[in-house]
């Protein structure tokens, strides 16, 4: 009589069973209506913002009439001038708008300039910027009345388009012909000369936030419109180093993996070594670094640090964190390595036996890249919808005109013709229908869903492939004809419902995780108390373990699905059972096989990504002439390397599942038979070898 576990009865043997189940029904039907009706629902969010959206609002940026620079008839005039950018010297600015007109311009201006009241008309008309529909030439209007009125700017200083915005160019390296200019002028007799650079340096700091991040942008996607072909051979070469490690891996496993932990080691090593001495030479105030100032400021951005010596100091403690552990891992499981080893050695064979499983993830990743397309454009349309606002803006420190405050409300073109000079109706915002948060929450779910959804169907497909295998006694002879495709067409058919009840837990715990996070945020911003902050740490870090643990269950959970073709909570339900009652095999050999697949993808992106280090910042000589010119080299660079990531990941995650998948039959292989005739193993000869078991009918 079997032994019977408390988490479960074992498996009993069944002469029938070869493998997954031909005579199986539709799964989780519910779960797949209400997938379908929220695709659908999807959809006709995504209708409606592409009929109320318009993404330029969002790239070019907007005069005070509301209208965008750069588009229809401002075609010719692409940057924004502010009339007093002193009035930006406020972080409030982000909020409330900057409460100066502001008009559309060709170009930004080569010279300073202030109104003085002492020169004659004639000769300050041409330098006038005036906004649209005011004629400076109007010699029935005075200067004076132009420049009271806020329809013509009374000064403005050497100015570069930063952001499409026109920002002064070294305000403190031309101090003193701007102060010079100001002291010309006695109209501005209110303030100190010095005040008013002051008070002009205060405002590039607020406006350049933005700006410059827009600069950033501008230049990255500069940088891959001229070396989109650099970055295709990157991948290219990606592609090909991960494809021939899984060809190696095929008949060398052993030694490809522990050259993947001696190299992965000695990359490590060598990230520290290079980190250090990079930080020291930093320290030290020698400067080697072939970075110009736009690509330093670039580094700056994208690391979020103050200095970039704390930058490498980072990622100096980084590296040798992960040197130890791997150190420590190799030095106290090296015993459960070769387990791992041969377990990897029988996903090696039943990937080369089905190499068509090396191409599969092509589909899920083009599903998934189709989805992330959708949310990002139904995201910018959902972000660009809505209506013009426009708000009084106070010229001076206050309006001068009764009933009338500053950010209120007002119609532009009734509000223009009030007689109140000391304010104007300008453009603020773009006033979104109050539902349209709700639709950025459903856009984000439906990422959430729909890219979970499209994980699973590639686990399942590929688990029903790999147990196909694994359940063929004579792996040359018993192995299903086009294995792949079969369980592909049982996944579409029978299944999809499971697949959308798996994902539906996943996206639902994650969008509780984006909720909290945005709570914390909040949080943070309004009160620095440590007690909440420590409570919402934990909170966070308890979800991110609930949705790994779950992830866990439902990768078990598909395999089960795809060998017997039960429903998800049942599938679930005997797979935690299968593992329970082998938690101790589980714990170890099952993380240490993750370890060591983990280990050989960040060899193959650590090599390509070093590589493509020293070949664009200027190491490699020999490839400077062939490589287009960049704004920022570190462009390329982690694009690169985020792609190989992701390439790697792809070839790796076929051989994840198959372990998975492997190990679980292995689990189940150990309890349905003994190695007698009537029930023989199935498992391979190494892994039968290590784990001291064997078919007794071959002794014979």
């Amino acid at each position: 009589m079997p032994w019977v576990h408390p988490e479960g009865e074992s498996i009993k043997y069944d002469a029938s069973f070869k493998g997954p189940i031909k005579n199986r029904s539709c799964t989780d039907i519910l779960c797949l209506l209400l997938f379908v009706a929220f695709l659908a629902g999807w959809g006709v969010v995504t209708v409606f913002a592409a009929l109320h959206g318009d993404p330029s609002r969002l790239l070019y940026p907007t005069d005070s009439m509301g209208r965008v620079c750069g588009r229809g008839e401002l075609q010719n005039k692409s940057f924004l001038l502010f009339f007093d950018l002193t009035r930006c010297a406020t972080p409030k600015v982000i909020a409330t708008g900057c409460p100066t007109p502001q008009v559309c311009v060709e170009k930004c201006p080569t010279t300073n300039w202030f109104y003085n009241p002492v020169s004659g008309d004639a000769d300050m008309r041409p330098y006038l910027i005036c906004q649209d529909g005011v004629n400076p030439k109007n010699e029935s209007v005075t200067v004076q009345q132009f420049i009271s009125s806020g329809k013509c700017a009374y000064y403005y200083v050497e100015s570069e388009p930063i952001g499409r915005r026109c920002i002064p160019r070294n305000v403190a390296d031309h101090a003193e012909n701007i102060i010079a200019a100001i002291k010309a002028s006695s109209s501005l007799s209110i303030y100190d000369s010095f005040e008013i650079l002051e008070a002009i340096l205060k405002a590039m700091k607020h406006v350049m936030r933005f700006a410059k991040f827009q600069q950033v942008a501008e230049g990255v996607f500069q940088d891959i419109k001229t070396s989109w072909w650099v970055l295709l051979s990157g991948f290219g070469v990606a592609m090909l180093v991960s494809f021939l490690w899984i060809i190696l891996l095929r008949f060398i496993s052993a030694i490809m993996i522990w050259f993947s932990l001696i190299a992965f080691i000695g990359l490590s090593g060598f990230g520290a070594y290079y980190t250090l001495n990079k930080y020291l030479t930093l320290r030290s105030g020698i400067n080697n670094s072939t970075m110009t100032a736009a690509e330093y400021e670039f580094s700056k951005e994208i690391s979020r640090f103050a200095e970039l010596e704390t930058t490498w100091l980072v990622l100096f403690i980084i590296t040798v964190t992960i040197l130890v552990v791997c150190l420590l891992v190799l030095i106290f499981l090296r015993k459960r390595i070769n387990i791992a080893i041969a377990l990897i050695g029988q996903a090696s064979k039943a990937v080369g036996d089905i190499m068509s499983t090396l191409f599969f993830p092509v589909i899920p990743y083009v599903l998934q890249l189709v989805f992330l397309v959708l949310f990002c454009v139904v995201a910018i349309l959902l972000a660009s919808a809505g209506k013009t606002e426009y708000r009084i803006m106070c010229l001076e420190d206050g309006c001068g005109c009764p009933n009338v405050k500053e950010n209120d409300t007002c119609t532009y073109e009734e509000f223009n013709n009030t007689a109140c000079p000391g304010a104007s109706c300008q453009f603020f915002d773009y006033v979104v229908d109050p539902n349209i948060p709700r639709l950025h929450i459903y856009n984000v779910f439906a990422l959430f869903w729909s890219m979970f959804f499209v994980s699973a169907f590639g686990e399942m497909v590929l688990a029903g492939t790999f147990a196909s295998w694994y359940w063929a006694f004579n792996k040359s002879k018993d192995v299903p004809t086009l294995p792949v495709t079969s369980s592909f067409c049982r996944t579409i058919r029978y299944h999809i419902g499971t697949l959308a009840f798996g994902s539906l837990i996943i996206a639902i715990v994650r969008m509780i995780r984006v909720i909290l996070e945005y709570i914390d945020h909040k949080i943070r911003e309004k009160t620095d108390s440590k007690i909440i902050r420590c409570i919402m740490c934990c909170c966070r870090c308890c979800l991110w373990c609930l949705e790994k643990f779950l992830k866990f269950i439902n990768r078990n959970a598909y395999v089960y699905c795809a060998i017997y073709g039960k429903n998800f909570c049942v599938s679930a339900k005997n797979a935690f059972s299968l593992i329970m009652r082998n938690i101790a095999r589980v714990v170890v050999l099952d993380k240490v096989t993750d370890f060591l697949l983990f280990i050989g993808k960040m060899v193959v992106v650590g090599i390509i990504g070093i590589a493509s280090f020293f070949i664009f910042s200027g190491e490699v000589k020999p490839a400077q002439k062939y490589l287009p010119e960049m704004n920022y080299y570190l462009t390329p660079v982690i694009i690169i390397t985020i792609g190989t990531f992701f390439i790697a990941s792809a070839f790796f995650s076929v051989y994840a599942m198959a372990v998975d998948t492997l190990f679980l039959c292995f689990l189940e292989d150990c309890e349905r038979n003994d190695g007698s005739e009537e029930k023989p193993y199935f498992m391979s000869k190494d892994l039968m070898k290590i784990l001291d078991k064997k078919n007794k009918f071959k002794e014979a």
